[in-house]
């Protein structure tokens, strides 16, 4: 039976009891000992996805729904429907791009599997809190890339970590320094294990991967997107839909069937 299915099913068959401790411990481990707004959460993901920061052009009537905590819920839960964030309606489509992306995960090793069934194994974090059009060092935070670092090497198992838009600022030597602290998983960003060309309107971009063991001796892949999804040449929704389908193609190819 696949593994994402059975993990799906154990999720399932927690209590509300049970959940509320998870929950309640993932809660502890964040910076501010709150869980963040727009950061949709597994309690148990085997998807994680790591953005750079809030958008700059919030749907106003979006967050009023947000607010009045009828929608776009963020806090770590076993399963997610259409109140999750993920649904969240940006103009910018990124969370429409976040939900293929994990659709389509999931689905390549359990055709069954639904969009809701995705996104309850997928968590979203940032590396900062601020909200940025534009993204820079700046606009990360210590205690949010400490944070993150320590979630995939302590606290969690995740079989694959996308990070968006972030290849030039982890490499930034104090960035680096963060993500690579004593708690955090160790990875060395000058050298990935596998890099893949991703080619879009004649322009050559590339996947860049990492495969790295924890603290629980679990394994899990790391890769760098081509770009950040709100950024080109994924404007392109159907580009964006052929960057992930080549990256699970590219994936089944080495035979990492058991990770995908």
């Amino acid at each position: 039976m696949n593994n994402h299915y059975e993990h799906l099913k154990l999720l399932k068959s927690l209590s509300q009891t049970e959940i509320d401790k998870i929950t309640n411990q993932l809660v502890k481990t964040t910076p501010q000992k709150t869980w963040p707004d727009g950061f949709p959460a597994s309690i148990d993901p085997k998807l994680l996805l790591i953005g750079i920061s809030y958008g700059n052009s919030p749907d106003k009537n979006s967050e009023n729904k947000r607010q009045e905590g009828e929608y776009f819920e963020s806090q770590p839960c076993a399963t997610k429907d259409e109140h999750s964030h993920f649904y969240y309606p940006d103009t910018r489509h990124y969370w429409k791009k976040l939900r293929y992306l994990s659709h389509s995960y999931f689905r390549n090793s359990c055709n069954s599997f639904s969009e809701n069934d995705a996104i309850s194994l997928t968590t979203h974090i940032n590396l900062g809190t601020g909200s940025a059009g534009k993204a820079s060092v700046a606009d990360v935070e210590e205690e949010y890339v400490k944070w993150a670092s320590k979630l995939v090497n302590c606290y969690h198992n995740p079989n694959l970590v996308v990070l968006f838009g972030l290849w030039k600022i982890i490499r930034d030597r104090k960035v680096s320094q963060w993500w690579n602290h004593q708690s955090g998983i160790q990875i060395n960003w000058e050298k990935p294990d596998y890099t893949k060309v991703f080619s879009a309107n004649g322009i050559k971009y590339q996947y860049r991967l990492w495969s790295a063991i924890n603290s629980n001796g679990h394994q899990t892949k790391i890769v760098i997107w081509p770009n950040h999804p709100s950024r080109w040449p994924f404007s392109s929704f159907d580009l964006w839909k052929q960057s992930v389908n080549d990256f699970i193609a590219w994936q089944a190819e080495q035979g990492n069937h058991n990770l995908i």
